[in-house]
């Protein structure tokens, strides 16, 4: 008789998110400052070997990686910055504009720091790498987020060309689960970066490097 190859249950993305929600906020400073510290090693190998010229990034909340002296360190470096941004009139939208280190702030409908309307709008063609934060991802690179799709959207397949920037999450170790269920709409990793490494993601046929 052939074989039967087990799967691995998957957690309702509802109860997973709450579940690791909870956890992530539990975090001591400590241990954020920790994990923080080690990706941010992890993330300038990555850089280095890439080579990016606009580098897309977070403000991170709520026990979310802390990549703010990362990205001012690269700021310095002469990289330019790129900041989401929600669009207060279209729920569910965002898009990227261009943050320097000092410059002042708005806050969104969620409390996020987010850089002010008058800042430059950086578009979609001209992102290289996108560090991006989630809430679980899984081995073959899916990524579970707070559940307002505003990444997905925003990196859906089709609105690109021949240039697609790299998507890396950014997040603690305990953040991988066994398997993610995809949705259609689900725009997979290219990488992730927790405190133990840089781990790639095969990209899937069809899909072009950025």
């Amino acid at each position: 008789m052939p074989q039967t190859i087990p799967t691995v249950p998957t957690e309702a993305p509802l109860v997973l998110r709450l579940r690791l929600r909870r956890q992530r906020a539990s975090l001591s400073d400590t241990a954020i400052a920790d994990h923080s510290a080690a990706i941010s090693a992890h993330a300038r190998r990555c850089l280095r070997l890439l080579r990016p010229r606009t580098l897309a990034g977070y403000f991170g909340i709520r026990g979310e990686i802390d990549i703010l002296p990362l990205l001012e360190q690269q700021s310095a470096r002469g990289l330019r910055i790129a900041m989401p941004v929600l669009e207060p009139h279209r729920p569910g939208r965002m898009h990227f504009r261009s943050w320097h280190p000092g410059e002042p702030l708005c806050n969104n409908a969620f409390g996020i720091p987010e850089p002010c309307y008058d800042a430059p709008r950086i578009w979609r063609r001209e992102l290289d790498i996108v560090f991006l934060p989630l809430v679980a991802f899984d081995s073959a690179g899916y990524r579970l987020g707070m559940g307002g799709g505003y990444y997905d959207r925003y990196f859906a397949r089709r609105r690109f060309g021949s240039h697609r920037p790299r998507l890396i999450g950014v997040a603690h170790g305990f953040q991988q689960v066994p398997r993610l269920e995809p949705q259609p709409w689900d725009v997979p990793l290219d990488g992730v970066i927790t405190e133990a490494g840089w781990t790639r993601f095969r990209r899937r046929q069809g899909e072009r490097a950025g």
